[in-house]
């Protein structure tokens, strides 16, 4: 009879088990992608906030600079206009245009224009520029017609823009009302000695330069167009009152002011429909704000960020996330490479992980059934020997009770009895291995002329697994083996024997192997133990690995090995949990 083999581990449940790692690897993944998402956005929040405090702090320098040269600008108009009063006729109707040309050509500026009042408006009556004559100012909105005013009725000038100087204010750069093309600053001086406001004027040319070379446009130009990559596709400053049209637009024929402009710097051609409001939005809590958003195509992110200046404006960044969605992507391939990778190796790894646990599984498998082969082999000899023993037993029976031999049948009946208690002794143990071994150490114990007693019980409470029932066979086993030696090799002439007693206490088994040969020597017991030591006289004929394969097995299951040894006896005891 043949041991029942244990199944096979089956690959479809590796298979499984694999998928289920790689599902759990695949949200990880997804974990990482959004993380890293996460993180190179922030980043590039970090950069774009990096380039908003940067163009702030360029505002700021280049308006504070840029005053400063239009107040030159405006000082050197000054000085132009007193120039050209020493030259002019203190009444305007002695002035020649012809004269005012060429005196603007002398003075190296663009034109000069001679104003007066014409009933209730100033106008243009003078000047080296045809377009200028007879041009109104009546219509011309927030501080130039009263400076005028204020300039011919000989008093402080007191507006809210512009540079006022002693009899003088120049206005700032604005789009000529006559020239619309052009961008101009003017001049206006008026002290009284003439009847007229002289008004010299230039164009933006060489500020207009300055702005390009050193400005608020060449920084940004520079952020978005320069060596280092600072992520920003687009810089614009948002005039947020005309851009929110909140306030309108002065135009004529097509142009809008310079002081209307609602781009302040910078450019605006990546448009989406949501700027308005989200300029807005900023204006009104004072708070960065941003959204992502797909324009002709290409995705991209849009910051807000407010600012300060003389008057508040926005900060509006457009940054290229198409470069973030191309990290991520990279990131995302040789992250999924390495999975797959993995996951082949990982499969390879199990499957031959399987086979690997099959084959001990085959092989132990094998080696239970080489002991219950050997086991029952013995039990069936046994079963032989007895069969012949039970016909001799009933032929003296049979003589004995013929013969009327009463008492010797009583003698020889009670020997039979205890033969057969022992036998059932046997047969009571629960655990079917631990009963062939007990058996075929019975038999060996009859060859050996040793008298081998066992007491092994209540092992019906417990259920061990193959594996470890076998592991169990070879620790009494070996136990026994090497009782039955000692008691073979021991010096005293008293009848040898050998106990097995085996039991469950709580959750523990125990079993103690006891012979009553010589007494193990003091200097051999801290050797005991090892592979390959035996404390046999001819220990040449024993390998040495009885007791050191038991305490290998004994500490495979997290059990204890002790012994004691006296004159008397000497026991070997084994705890293992269960």
């Amino acid at each position: 009879m043949l041991a029942p083999k244990k199944p096979k581990i089956q690959l479809r449940y590796s298979i499984f088990i694999l998928m289920v790692s790689l599902i759990i690897v695949l949200l990880t993944d997804s974990v990482f992608y959004y993380y890293t998402k996460q993180m190179l956005t922030s980043e590039l929040e970090t950069r774009m906030q990096i380039i908003a405090d940067n163009v702030a702090t360029s505002i700021r320098h280049s308006k504070t600079t840029e005053k400063y040269i239009e107040d030159l600008i405006g000082q050197n108009l000054r000085t132009a206009a007193l120039a050209a009063q020493y030259r002019l006729d203190p009444d305007i109707e002695q002035v020649k245009n012809e004269d005012l040309a060429v005196l603007s050509q002398e003075l190296m500026v663009d034109h000069i224009t001679l104003m007066k009042r014409s009933e209730d408006d100033i106008i243009g009556y003078k000047s080296s520029d045809p377009k200028e004559i007879n041009m109104s100012t009546k219509g011309w909105v927030r501080d130039w017609f009263p400076a005028f005013n204020q300039l011919l009725d000989q008093q402080e000038v007191k507006v809210n823009s512009g540079q006022a100087l002693p009899h003088y204010w120049s206005g700032p750069f604005n789009t000529s009302m006559t020239s619309l093309q052009f961008i101009d600053k003017w001049g206006y001086y008026h002290d009284g000695r003439t009847n007229y406001i002289i008004d010299p004027f230039v164009h933006d040319a060489f500020f207009t330069n300055y702005q390009r070379d050193t400005g608020v446009d060449a920084v940004i130009s520079e952020m978005i167009n320069g060596y280092t990559d600072y992520g920003a596709k687009e810089i614009t400053v948002y005039n947020p009152p005309i851009f929110l049209k909140e306030k309108g637009q002065f135009e004529k024929e097509g142009y809008v002011w310079f002081s209307d402009r609602d781009i302040l710097f910078g450019s605006y051609e990546v448009k989406d429909d949501r700027d308005m409001a989200y300029v807005q939005a900023v204006m009104k809590t004072k708070e960065r704000k941003q959204f992502q958003t797909t324009i002709a195509g290409k995705p991209y992110l849009k910051m807000f960020i407010p600012l300060q200046l003389d008057f508040p404006v926005v900060i509006g960044l457009t940054a290229d996330y198409e470069k973030v969605q191309r990290a991520i992507q990279q990131q995302q391939t040789s992250l999924l490479l390495i999975i797959g990778v993995t996951a082949i190796m990982a499969f390879f790894l199990v499957f031959f992980v399987i086979r690997f646990i099959n084959r001990n599984r085959e092989a132990t498998a094998e080696s239970i059934q080489e002991v219950y082969v050997d086991n029952i082999g013995s039990l069936f000899r046994s079963m032989k020997e007895q069969r012949h023993d039970f016909n001799n037993h009933v032929a003296t029976i049979h003589s004995l009770v013929h013969l009327k031999e009463y008492e010797e049948l009583d003698r020889y009946t009670g020997e039979i009895i205890d033969e057969t208690n022992a036998l059932n002794d046997i047969i009571q143990i629960d655990v079917p291995s631990l009963c062939a071994i007990v058996q075929s150490k019975v038999i060996q114990s009859l060859e050996r002329k040793v008298v081998f007693q066992h007491e092994v019980g209540n092992l019906n409470r417990i259920s061990l697994s193959a594996i470890k029932a076998t592991d169990l066979v070879k620790m009494i086993s070996n136990l026994v083996d090497n009782a039955f030696d000692a008691v073979a090799a021991s010096t005293k002439h008293i009848e040898k024997k050998v106990t097995l007693i085996g039991n469950v206490e709580g959750s523990l088994l125990r079993f103690e192997v006891i012979n009553n040969g010589d007494p193990i020597p003091t200097h051999f017991h801290k050797r005991l133990f090892e592979p390959g030591f035996s404390s046999k006289s001819d220990s040449a004929f024993h390998a040495g690995l009885g007791l050191s394969i038991v305490k290998k097995l004994v500490v495979k299951y997290n059990g204890s090995l002790d012994f004691i040894t006296t004159e008397d006896e000497t026991r070997f005891m084994i705890t293992i949990p269960v």
